[in-house]
């Protein structure tokens, strides 16, 4: 498919057609999925509608950890976004927690249509233990993945700064595709639409 016409994917019909907030409520899809992780408050919601140009498929939330379930939204009827409940949620209790990890973990380990991860990090905190974590799950379950620094207008996205969350990545033996957005100013928001094309 030609980028043009991928790009117009987009500007189909969108719908969200399942949510699952534990194991035994994940849909049982054929289309390919391609899913979103990050820390609560990464600006996850806010960039899954910018990538599908909606105020409000993905609910946006000033208060961390409201995503509560694993959502999957319908592109055109071509493939499926995925958001994940965000991790680091520091305001519910122990178990709520552990629950939602559990569910991430088993969907990242067992999702036999899961064909792209995109790891959410805020380019203002840079890569943190938690996102560590998961890089490390990741590779354990051989997920192809990408990582998307967001919120980059709240930064001064210089050479050198791009630099040192290159370096911080090299650290970390993450040869993986990097890319940058800002889902209030659009930046990045086509590159991060055209990754998605070669796995759909």
């Amino acid at each position: 498919m030609a980028a043009d016409a991928f790009d117009r994917l987009f500007r189909q019909e969108i719908k969200f057609i399942a949510g699952a907030a534990k194991v035994n409520q994940l849909p049982k899809l054929t289309l390919p999925e391609i899913a979103f992780i990050g820390k609560s408050n990464v600006g996850k919601s806010s960039l899954i509608n910018a990538i599908c140009s909606r105020l409000s498929l993905a609910k946006v939330s000033n208060t961390p950890g409201r995503t509560r379930q694993i959502n999957f939204f319908s592109v055109a009827d071509h493939f499926i976004l995925v958001d994940l409940p965000g991790y680091g949620f520091a305001k519910v209790p122990d178990s709520v927690r552990q629950e939602w990890e559990r569910l991430i973990t088993w969907y990242l380990a067992n999702s036999p249509n899961l064909k792209l991860v995109n790891l959410l990090i805020d380019a203002r905190r840079g890569i943190k233990e938690n996102d560590i974590k998961v890089i490390e799950l990741l590779r354990l379950y051989n997920r192809e993945f990408q990582i998307v620094f967001t919120k980059t207008d709240q930064v001064n996205l210089s050479d050198a700064a791009i630099g040192l969350y290159e370096n911080s990545l090299a650290s970390l033996d993450c040869q993986c595709n990097v890319i940058y957005t800002s889902s209030r100013r659009k930046e990045g928001v086509r590159t991060l639409k055209t990754s998605f094309k070669k796995y759909v």
